[in-house]
């Protein structure tokens, strides 16, 4: 990153004010932790640049940004948000488990563009728990629809053939 790509991305404002059908659902997360305290902001440097690559669409995206914006502002750092699908080259280097492009991904870095490290999609908490309950769901229903996924499977392979 540098100054020059830094400053192409857009500002939050910029962003927020793109959203059509999710501005409601953004400006509802910005307002419930507006005013919520964030422990150790005091310790935090001020001269930070943040890069955000997001989607609007994303649910991640939609819970966690409203996060970083409430620290930026109330520890002075800029913020600049790319659109993944717009600069898809700069989620590469923050794939998660070197694979996917989750979002959102934080970048911070200095004054002079350093980086002073990242964080992608969601509290590692939170996947865990979203992994666990997924997988949960995933063979319930399995065993739920056993026979009738079976014999949807059987009519489609047979279909492959016809």
């Amino acid at each position: 990153m540098d100054k020059e790509l830094f400053y192409q991305g857009e500002t939050v404002k910029d962003f927020l004010d793109s959203l059509t059908d999710m501005a409601d659902k953004y400006n509802q997360q910005m307002a419930e932790i507006q005013d919520d305290p964030i422990a150790g902001i005091d310790k935090l440097p001020d001269d930070v640049k943040v890069v955000v690559i997001a989607e609007p669409w994303s649910g991640d995206v939609l819970y966690f940004f409203p996060v970083l914006v409430s620290m930026a502002e109330k520890a002075g750092w800029e913020v600049r948000i790319f659109r993944r699908d717009t600069f898809p080259d700069l989620i590469l280097p923050y794939r998660k488990d070197g694979l996917y492009h989750s979002i959102p991904v934080f970048v911070f870095y200095d004054a002079e563009f350093n980086e002073l490290g990242h964080w992608i999609e969601r509290p590692k908490g939170a996947t865990r728990v979203i992994d666990e309950e997924s997988l949960n769901l995933r063979r319930r229903l399995r065993e739920e629809h056993k026979a009738d996924w079976r014999n949807e499977a059987i009519e489609e392979l047979v279909k492959l053939f016809n």
